[in-house]
Parts: structure tokens; sequence; C-alpha cells
């Protein structure tokens, strides 16, 4: 920096995409150039200061040269640069800046998967995991799709706390929890939407089986289980 009026050639072996034909501007557009970016990153900042500060004193040049092509200043930054990553790190981690997409990515990984160990722990919700095996952000958006009166169907019957006989009764509040439909088997939500033989005409028609599995309710648009309700 405290050379002036010397003929300096920078060289890089990594040209950005934006800086093509950069080398053959003049070095006051280059300097507009560059100082017209966002920089976001302290180091990156330090070098355009001292391409600015070297460009106003000296005749400077930016060029790009290949890698790993037998370029002598090339090859001692590699070697250098490959010295670096062998040492142990000194100073607080991270050592370089991380990405937001990057943090948030890793925190919605780790959201996902303790709330997939929650679920899969959780002692009660003995019927609602029947029909959710695993939390799914797809399922939640589906469901926030619907008007408020269907959302509350739709869950009561996945959880099993909906005006079927099963838990009417349980509730004291009717006096059998035999199917109404079939009169055979206790009338629950998995039986209603799954085994009933007095329904399974109606599952054919609408949802073209019979006995579709429980998990297929929530796997497939909750749309599919409205229409049958």
């Amino acid at each position: 920096m405290q050379c002036p009026n010397r003929r300096i050639r920078v060289s890089s072996p990594s040209p950005h995409s934006g800086y093509k034909g950069l080398s053959s501007m003049p070095i006051k557009c280059r300097c507009l150039l560059i100082g017209s970016m966002q920089v976001c990153s302290r180091l990156v900042w330090d070098c355009v200061k001292a391409l600015q500060e070297l460009g106003s004193r000296n005749k400077l040049t930016l060029a790009w040269v290949p890698g790993h092509k037998g370029h002598k200043g090339n090859e001692e930054a590699d070697s250098l640069a490959r010295e670096g990553a062998g040492r142990a790190l000194i100073g607080p981690e991270p050592f370089c800046g991380i990405a937001k997409t990057h943090v948030r990515a890793s925190i919605d990984k780790w959201m996902d998967g303790k709330s997939r160990e929650w679920w899969r722990n959780l002692p009660q919700q003995r019927q609602a995991k029947i029909f959710i095996k695993e939390r799914s952000a797809r399922l939640t958006d589906d469901l926030l799709g619907h008007n408020r009166k269907a959302i509350r169907i739709i869950v009561g019957l996945l959880t099993g706390h909906c005006r079927l006989n099963k838990h009417m009764s349980l509730m004291g509040l009717a006096e059998e929890a035999t199917c109404r439909f079939c009169s055979k088997e206790e009338e629950t939500a998995v039986h209603v939407l799954c085994q009933c033989e007095g329904l399974a005409r109606l599952r054919f028609l609408i949802l073209g089986e019979e006995n579709p599995s429980a998990s297929s309710y929530t796997k497939a648009p909750l749309s599919r289980l409205w229409s049958l309700i």
C-alpha cells in the first residue's frame, strides 16, 4: 500500500460470472463496479478496499488465471491453503460466515427430527397414531386449508374425539358403543372409515376401495376423507 506509481497485476483462479470482461475495463470503471456490489463478508470488504486503494495510486490490472495449471503464485497459494486447512482452528467457531438459508435449513431439520421423536414416544393418542404415522407439514397445511367446521370434524375423526357411538358411550352420552351401520363392531373412527361392512359400498363408490388403510387417509389429500364424510 506504501508503493505508489507501480504497475501491479492481481491474479485470481476463480472468476465470478458477474465480472466477465472486468479485466479489460479501465481501472476506474472496475472500482465503480466492485464498489456497487453488496458485500456481506468482512474478508471480501477488506479485499475490495485494498484493491481500491492500490488502484488509486498505481496502474492496477485485474486478471484471472486457470487454477491448477502450474502458475507459480497460484500453486503457492494452494499449498498455503492446504497447509492452513490441516492445522487446528485457533479462535471461535464458525471460522467463516454461514448463510442464513443454511441456518434456517439446519433449524428446520432439527425441529422436524425432534417433533418426529416426540410423536413416536408420546404414550397417548393411540387412535391418532393409527391414522397419523409421523409429523407432516403437508398434512398440517392441507388441514388448515379447510374451513373451521371441516377442521373440527376431520380432527375429531382422526383423534377419535367425535360423535361416534364408542366415544359417546365412554362419555356416558350413548347407551351402546355398537356400530349403527352394521351392528357388529364398536363404532370407532377406524371401524367406520376402514372396516364397517355396512359402509363398504359407499367407500368403494367414493374412494374406489372397500377397505382402505387408516394411514391412506392422511397420506392422500384430506379432501378424500371429507368427501366420505
